[in-house]
Parts: structure tokens; C-alpha cells; sequence
């Protein structure tokens, strides 16, 4: 859920679209009324309805931009609402890259790879990605694949070598590792599969 923050300067707390209106009054948006001759969405029901999107689930710039246009919105005021939607800080691309490797790459176990692959569809630039993906340095990324072998690996006791590793390498590569992590977790899965045998 989105944490709305009052503008500067305004120790009000003003609900998000209590705050928009205001600012849509001083700019001569006074409502629905105000759509242009051609019937396109007035700007500020465009705004409006993008911050019950945002309160709902957090946005990109780009997304927010797609949002305006399947509600019949021009390029001019997607990047109008864009903007206002910054100058609010109720859009911030940066703060959703760094959500994405927390609950991708830590929480479900997705490979660095994985998790650009996810911002780059949701429209985060490359810039922004990379500075996120900056938290997950090699060694962290094969600590946590060697995790989810480990973890895995005691689920598949009762297979082969051959099936275990298979079913391991699979589950790994879809997770988006390297072939070289996905090698060496496998392998100290099979040696702690070995030494638990052993030590049965």
C-alpha cells in the first residue's frame, strides 16, 4: 500500500484527492465540466483516477502514462499527470525498483536477472534498475541460490542422483540463475544428500 505524503510545506496531512483538488482549483481544473471541446477526459478526472490506482497498488511513471491513455487521455496530459504525480510523490520509479529486489530476489528467491527482466516490463528505466540491482552482489546471489538448493534438495529425498539433480537444476534455471550458480548449488546439495545418507 502506498504511503501518501503531504506536499511540501503543508503540515495539513490532506487526503490525497482532497490535496489534488485544491491544486486543481488553483490551476482553473474546477471538475468534470472543464473537458475540451473534442470530449477527452478533463486533466483532472484523468489525475484523480490515477491516484485511486496508485492507493491501490503502486505505479511506474511508464504505467501510470498507459493508464492515462486506456482512459482516452492524450500524450500531452499523461506526461501532465506524470508530472504532477512526481511533483506529489505519489509516483517515485526508484522506491519500486528497491521494492522489486526485496520482495523478488529475498523474499521469493528470483535471480538478479529475473528481477530486471520483471522492472523492465513494469517500464523502470535501465538506470534505475541497475542502481537497485546494485544490492544483489554475485556472492549474495549464489548464497541464495545454494539456500534453495539446500532447502529444495531435502524435499526430493526419495530420487536418484540423476532425478535429484535434474528436478534441482530445473528448479533453479527457472528462478533465473546462471548455469555456473546453478552447478556448484546443486553440487553442495548433492554432497549435504550425500552426507545425510551416510550419516543416517
Amino acid at each position: 500500500m502506498v504511503s501518501f505524503q503531504p506536499t511540501e510545506g503543508d503540515e495539513r496531512g490532506v487526503a490525497p484527492v482532497a490535496d489534488l483538488n485544491r491544486h486543481r482549483r488553483a490551476r482553473g481544473l474546477s471538475g468534470p465540466d472543464t473537458a475540451p471541446d473534442d470530449a477527452s477526459p478533463a486533466l483532472g478526472d484523468l489525475e484523480a483516477a490515477i491516484v485511486r490506482a496508485i492507493g491501490r497498488r503502486g505505479l511506474t511513471e511508464t504505467e501510470v502514462r498507459d493508464r492515462v491513455i486506456e482512459k482516452g487521455g492524450d500524450e500531452d496530459q499523461a506526461r501532465a499527470v506524470v508530472e504532477r504525480m512526481r511533483e506529489l510523490r505519489y509516483v517515485d520509479d526508484a522506491r519500486i525498483a528497491e521494492e522489486m529486489v526485496h520482495r523478488l530476489s529475498e523474499g521469493r528467491g528470483k535471480s538478479r536477472a529475473v528481477v530486471a527482466r520483471e522492472m523492465s516490463a513494469r517500464g523502470i528505466s535501465r538506470e534505475v534498475a541497475d542502481a537497485a540491482l546494485d544490492d544483489i552482489s554475485d556472492d549474495s546471489e549464489r548464497s541464495r541460490a545454494i539456500e534453495l538448493a539446500l532447502k529444495r534438495g531435502a524435499q526430493l529425498g526419495s530420487l536418484d542422483d540423476a532425478a535429484f539433480d535434474r528436478r534441482l537444476t530445473g528448479y533453479l534455471a527457472r528462478r533465473g540463475y546462471s548455469g555456473a550458480i546453478v552447478r556448484e548449488a546443486v553440487a553442495a546439495a548433492r554432497a549435504e544428500r550425500r552426507s545425510s545418507v551416510r550419516f543416517r
